[in-house]
């Protein structure tokens, strides 16, 4: 998956970039002159917000460049699969655990909650964990140089 992004700042080998999250237009028809006011993108993408992140900097990226960024494929669908499905299966698992030990509905629904914000929590710890390690996100091209003043 690759995005243009805008480098904040530079340390070594990692770089802190601005990611515009309204990039979903990118392939839209209507993408000319529409300024990203559509009702879609409002709705998701939060109306042209930007986002930062950290990324692999092995080109030479420079603050205020304009780059394009690559995250790979699968590790986005992977990402997507435990926020989105991981929370699902953890609450089923929960529900029928508790229904087969206790036999009430009411506690397995409990459960089921229980195992539901579990399941975030554990995510939230994964979350921190992978913000410690290398960035799956590269800059592989730069496709503007800030301008440099004299």
């Amino acid at each position: 998956m690759r995005q243009r992004a805008v480098v904040v700042y530079t340390k070594g080998n990692l770089a802190e970039i601005e990611v515009s999250r309204a990039s979903m237009c990118d392939g839209c028809q209507k993408n000319s002159g529409c300024d990203h006011h559509c009702e879609l993108t409002g709705l998701i993408a939060g109306s042209g917000k930007t986002m930062k992140t950290k990324a692999q900097n092995r080109i030479g990226a420079k603050p205020g460049d304009t780059v394009e960024v690559e995250t790979e494929s699968s590790k986005v669908l992977g990402y997507a699969a435990l926020v989105f499905i991981l929370p699902i299966v953890v609450c089923a698992v929960f529900y029928f655990l508790a229904d087969a030990l206790f036999h009430t509905e009411s506690y397995a629904l409990i459960a089921a909650a229980a195992g539901f914000v579990l399941s975030f929590l554990g995510i939230s710890i994964f979350d921190r964990s992978k913000k410690k390690s290398v960035p799956d996100i590269a800059i592989v091209d730069i496709v503007s140089r800030a301008e440099e003043t004299l």
